[in-house]
C-alpha cells in the first residue's frame, strides 16, 4: 500500500506550487483503533492544522507546512496509527492538464440528424429523441418503467434546475466545495450530463434515458472542471449517507486515488451504483471507472464503432453513444458534445430503469445490464460486454 501512495505523491508533487503557499493540504488515514487525542498528537508532531475530516474512514485533512516533499512524505507516513496519505491536490477532472493528472478532455461541438419516427413507439415524437437514446432503446422500455422513484446524483460541475427540460427534476443538492451554496452549473458539463440522464419527456428539447428518475445534484467540480481530491472524495461520501441508488460520475484521473477508492467502497456498501467514464485517453480505463466496483463505459458513434478518443481495456464493462450527443446546457439551450462523458449518463439512466425494476446493489444492477447488453462486433476491450438494449433490460 505505501509504495502505491509513494509513487502518487511523487506525481503529485511534480504539480506547480504557487510561491506563496506556506502549507500544503494532505488526507491522512489513520489506523481504526487509533483515538482521537492519537490524531491531535500526530498533527502536533507535524505542525499541521486539521480543516476538514473524512470520518467515514477515519481520515483528516490538514494543512501542513511546506517543506522538502522527501522530507515530509517520511514524516507523515512513520507517525504512529498513520496508515496512507495523499497530498490533496487540485486537479482537473475534465480535460488534459498534466501528464501525471490528465482527465477526460472536454467535450467539442457537432451536428447530427434527428432520429427516424421508425425506429421509436408510436406516441414518441422524433424530434425529441437524440441519436443515443434511441440506440439504447430508451422509449421501447417507457411502458414499464421510466425509473420512478429512482434517486440519481450526478456528481459533477452542478445542474441547471431552471432548464426547461430539467425542471421538476432536480430534488436536492449538495455543494461539496460549501454546503451552504447552490450547485448550479457554472461550466456546462454537469447539466449536459443530466439531460441524458433524465430530461423530461414532454415533447420539447430532448428527453432522458429515465425521464422519471430524479436527479441529485453533487457539485464536486468547479467551473473549470477542476477540484480538490477531497471535494470528489466528499460527493461520493455523501452519496452514501443520503439515499442514492445511482451516482453518474463522467470524470477521471489516470491514476488510482486510494482514499477515493476507499470512499466508493464505502458508498457501495450502502447501496449505491457507481457509472464512471472510461476516459478519453485512446488507451487504458482511468479512475474511478477502473476499479472493480465501478461500471465503466466506453464511447461509440453512431455506426457503432468505437470512438477515436475513447479508453478502452479489460476495465471496459459497457459501451454506449459518446459521439454527437445532443443535451442540455445551462441557460435553457441544447449543444451535441463528444466523450465518454457523454456515453455514461446513457448507461446511468439504464441503471436508473434497472433499479426501478427491482434490482439493487452493483452486483444486481451490473447482473441486470449484463443479461441486457449485445455485442455490437468489437473486441471485449472496446465493448465489454456490449450495447445494452432497455427493451431487454426491464422484461
Amino acid at each position: 500500500m505505501k509504495s502505491i501512495v509513494i509513487l502518487i505523491l511523487a506525481l503529485a508533487a511534480a504539480l506547480p506550487v504557487g510561491a506563496a503557499s506556506q502549507t500544503k493540504r494532505y488526507i491522512i488515514g489513520f489506523d481504526p483503533r487509533a483515538r482521537i487525542s492519537d490524531r491531535v498528537n500526530v498533527l502536533k508532531s507535524l505542525g499541521a492544522t486539521q480543516v476538514d475530516s473524512l470520518d467515514e474512514f477515519g481520515a483528516v485533512v490538514a494543512e501542513v507546512p511546506v517543506q522538502p516533499f522527501s522530507i515530509m512524505e517520511q514524516k507523515i507516513l512513520t507517525e504512529p496509527g498513520v496508515t496512507q496519505v495523499e497530498e490533496d491536490v487540485y486537479v482537473n477532472w475534465l480535460q488534459d492538464v498534466e501528464p501525471a493528472f490528465g482527465a477526460l478532455k472536454a467535450p467539442v461541438f457537432h451536428n447530427t440528424s434527428v432520429v427516424s419516427a421508425s425506429a421509436l413507439p408510436p406516441g414518441v415524437l422524433p424530434a425529441e429523441v437524440p441519436w443515443g437514446i434511441a440506440r439504447v432503446n430508451a422509449p421501447a422500455a417507457w411502458a414499464t418503467t421510466q425509473g420512478e422513484g429512482v434517486r440519481v446524483a450526478v456528481l459533477d460541475t452542478g445542474i441547471d434546475a431552471n432548464h426547461p427540460d430539467l425542471r421538476g427534476q432536480v430534488v436536492g443538492c449538495y455543494n461539496a466545495f460549501d454546503a451552504s451554496k447552490s450547485c448550479m452549473d457554472d461550466n456546462h458539463h454537469g447539466t449536459h450530463v443530466s439531460g441524458t440522464i433524465a430530461a423530461l419527456w414532454d415533447g420539447k428539447g430532448v428527453v432522458g434515458v429515465a425521464p422519471k428518475a430524479k436527479l441529485v445534484a453533487v457539485k464536486v467540480l468547479d467551473k473549470d472542471g477542476g477540484a480538490n481530491l477531497t471535494s470528489v472524495i466528499k460527493g461520493i461520501l455523501w452519496t452514501a449517507n443520503n439515499n442514492i441508488q445511482v451516482a453518474n460520475m463522467s470524470l477521471g484521473s489516470p491514476i488510482g486515488i486510494v482514499f477515493m477508492h476507499l470512499a466508493i467502497n464505502y458508498a457501495t456498501s450502502h447501496g449505491v451504483v457507481f457509472v464512471a467514464a472510461a476516459g478519453n485517453n485512446g488507451k487504458k480505463v482511468e479512475y474511478p471507472g477502473g476499479y472493480a466496483d465501478v461500471i465503466a463505459v466506453s464511447a461509440s458513434d453512431e455506426h457503432d464503432k468505437i470512438a477515436s478518443f475513447s479508453s478502452r481495456g479489460d476495465k471496459v464493462e459497457f459501451i454506449a453513444p459518446g459521439v454527437d450527443v445532443k443535451s442540455s446546457v445551462p441557460g435553457g439551450g441544447y449543444e451535441y458534445f463528444d466523450g465518454t462523458s457523454m456515453a455514461t449518463p446513457h448507461v446511468t439512466g439504464l441503471a436508473a430503469l434497472a433499479v426501478a425494476r427491482g434490482h439493487r446493489g452493483i452486483d444486481a444492477v451490473r447482473a441486470a445490464l449484463t443479461r441486457a447488453a449485445k455485442p455490437i462486433g468489437l473486441s471485449a476491450s472496446e465493448q465489454g460486454r456490449g450495447m445494452i438494449d432497455a427493451a431487454v433490460l426491464v422484461r
